[in-house]
């Protein structure tokens, strides 16, 4: 029986962690309502667009998302040299991989044209793809900061600055996206632009928190402690973070951008039904993404708490943080099981005016509905693992349940079967089961391995 502490810490980290989540979906939520309201082309070009950014910034977020749990471990152990140069290695790291992704976009587009999809689509995505993609770099220094203060224990700050971020956001989307307000109408360009600016404010926001709150200065000071004697240690400390980032955080960008690309080629394959079924596609990975984030932002409070937990040795308290993170995250979505089953075409009417999008949204989101009990399951074993920077074995077991069953199966059951969009999204519904049960059997492992 687990105590109840475990559950309230969880949800105390967690709380501010589900609020920055929640807030950054909900910009993306308004973002397809808005241009919704345009057409289903301009839906379905923000659709593809954000499919093909958003796989490719998660090499980058799976990258700064290593800073955390190996901060944390040092913080659990009053190490702040370790803490600052680690925060140092990971800001150069960043911006160097913010660059190299918006390179990478910008070549990426012109290719778009291969993969059968809509002409009026193409044509209709340029300038929010292009916006969207500048605006990594800003949103990577962001994560910096993010990343680092969590592994800290704090999370409050991320919190405040993103929902403020997405607050203005929005305000812009209205004004660019329609015209209003004396701002220039760009329709759904206007989006891309608000992205953009939005994202520039974050890290200036953080910068400005960081001047003023005097409790982090320790933190963010060089400095030499014990066990920092001598300017070559210095050195071959700054060396050795650098490589413990990208030990830790390559895997685990692997593993988050191999789960994306599956609902990236998902999304392809949606795009071969047509206009109106990847317009609906894109209704129910808004909603879809809006959950995950939910149950994300606990599994984030499992790897902040279980990398304190591992840099003490406390494997009761290892156990414990991490099962109940993932009650809590299974409880999180049977309540949007429950709500997509039976509210699935009213989330619908809230994003199209379309009866064709309604009505296949509709019947995806019954799909959905019967996955996110397994989904909830295995994001959250998976934080739990990176507390405890086991970060190889989830990377190809992705590889297996996402690209290697995922895809397959959802294209076998939307094609060769006949079932069209629910068969694809099907198949996303069989990786997420097999990556629940991979996941759990791996942390059950460690802990028997550690002394359970």
């Amino acid at each position: 029986m687990i105590a109840r502490r475990y559950y309230t810490e969880n949800l105390r980290i967690a709380f501010p962690v589900i609020l920055s989540f929640a807030g950054q979906q909900l910009v993306q939520v308004m973002d397809t309502i808005m241009v919704g309201r345009l057409g289903a082309v301009e839906l379905s070009a923000v659709s593809l667009s954000s499919a093909i950014i958003t796989n490719i910034t998660m090499i980058g977020l799976g990258i700064a998302m290593a800073l955390t749990p190996l901060t944390g471990y040092h913080f659990a152990r009053n190490e702040k040299s370790q803490c600052n140069v680690l925060f140092r290695n990971s800001l150069l790291l960043n911006i160097i991989m913010s660059v190299a992704l918006c390179g990478l976009l910008f070549a990426i587009n012109p290719m778009l044209r291969l993969f059968g999809q809509p002409q009026s689509v193409l044509d209709a995505l340029d300038g929010y793809y292009y916006s969207v993609t500048l605006s990594l770099i800003p949103y990577l220094i962001f994560l910096t900061f993010k990343q680092y203060l969590e592994g800290l224990g704090n999370t409050f700050y991320s919190m405040l600055i993103t929902l403020g971020c997405n607050v203005l956001n929005i305000f812009l989307n209205i004004g660019f996206i329609y015209g209003y307000m004396g701002f220039p109408e760009l329709g759904v360009t206007g989006a891309g632009v608000a992205t953009l600016i939005s994202r520039i404010m974050m890290p200036i926001a953080f910068i400005i928190i960081i001047f003023i709150k005097k409790e982090f200065k320790p933190y963010f000071k060089r400095q030499r402690d014990n066990e920092t004697t001598s300017q070559q240690i210095l050195v071959d400390s700054l060396t050795c973070r650098l490589v413990d980032l990208l030990k830790v955080g390559f895997p685990i960008a692997a593993q988050m951008t191999l789960e994306l690309f599956s609902l990236t080629f998902m999304t392809i394959m949606m795009g071969w039904l047509g206009e109106k079924t990847l317009a609906a596609n894109q209704i129910a990975q808004t909603m879809i993404g809006f959950s995950f984030m939910i149950a994300n932002g606990v599994a984030s409070a499992s790897t902040i708490l279980v990398s304190h937990d591992y840099g003490r040795k406390d494997i009761n308290s290892i156990k414990n943080h991490a099962y109940s993170a993932i009650h809590l995250g299974i409880a999180i979505m049977i309540c949007f099981a429950l709500l997509y089953a039976f509210g699935g075409e009213f989330l619908a009417r809230i994003f199209s005016t379309d009866e064709d999008v309604i009505a296949i949204a509709t019947k995806l989101f019954m799909v959905v509905a019967l996955f996110e009990i397994f989904d909830g399951t295995q994001v959250t074993a998976l934080g739990a693992l990176r507390g405890l920077t086991d970060v190889k074995r989830p990377m190809y077991y992705a590889l297996i349940c996402y690209i290697l069953v995922e895809i397959p199966v959802g294209y076998i059951l939307g094609f060769p079967f006949g079932l069209g969009a629910i068969g694809i999204v099907g198949g996303f519904m069989a990786g997420l089961i097999l990556a629940a049960t991979l996941f759990l059997l791996r942390f059950r492992k460690l802990m028997r391995a550690m002394g359970e």
